[in-house]
């Protein structure tokens, strides 16, 4: 699951934003203009309350076989039917520190992704690489630096599958 301090966190963010674009607009009839930018803006943080949502009644659950992803976006995902990992980082800051990852697992019948907020997510990634390692998938050169970064590939190890031409 993810962890209940970023989901109340991400709920005040969006409650606060709803209220702050939208209120104006129960308030006052501000110019066409001005309307449609608060309505855009508002309408954006009520789906990032949506998402927040889903979010906190999804609970991931993994073994060597699979993925399974309960909640109001149920999907289950094998193992052996991966077809694409990709592993992102995105800083909040101009060093590089202070940021978040995010585990996007491309498999025959749609794609998952997965925040590092969520519970185990290094341990989840460790599988996820593991299963990419025995499918021999080829790794863009990113995502092999982000799991190098964390422990899990050695670039060096000429076994590595982006070292394979597909």
């Amino acid at each position: 699951k993810y962890p209940r301090g970023a989901i109340a966190r991400d709920y005040a963010y969006s409650v606060a934003g709803a209220v702050l674009t939208l209120g104006p607009l129960g308030l006052t009839t501000p110019l066409a203009a001005i309307t449609g930018i608060l309505g855009a803006a508002g309408g954006l943080f009520l789906l990032f309350g949506v998402r927040t949502f889903i979010r906190h009644n999804t609970v991931v659950e993994t073994s060597d076989i699979e993925v399974l992803v309960r909640g109001p976006r149920s999907t289950r995902m094998r193992w052996d039917g991966l077809r694409e990992l990709r592993l992102s980082y995105f800083t909040t800051k101009r060093d590089g520190r202070g940021g978040w990852m995010q585990l996007r697992l491309k498999h025959d019948a749609g794609t998952l992704r997965f925040d590092s907020s969520l519970a185990g997510f290094d341990a989840f990634v460790a599988q996820a690489a593991k299963a990419a390692r025995a499918r021999a998938l080829s790794l863009e050169p990113a995502t092999a630096q982000n799991l190098h970064a964390m422990g899990l590939w050695d670039p060096d190890d000429p076994a590595h599958p982006e070292d394979r031409t597909t």
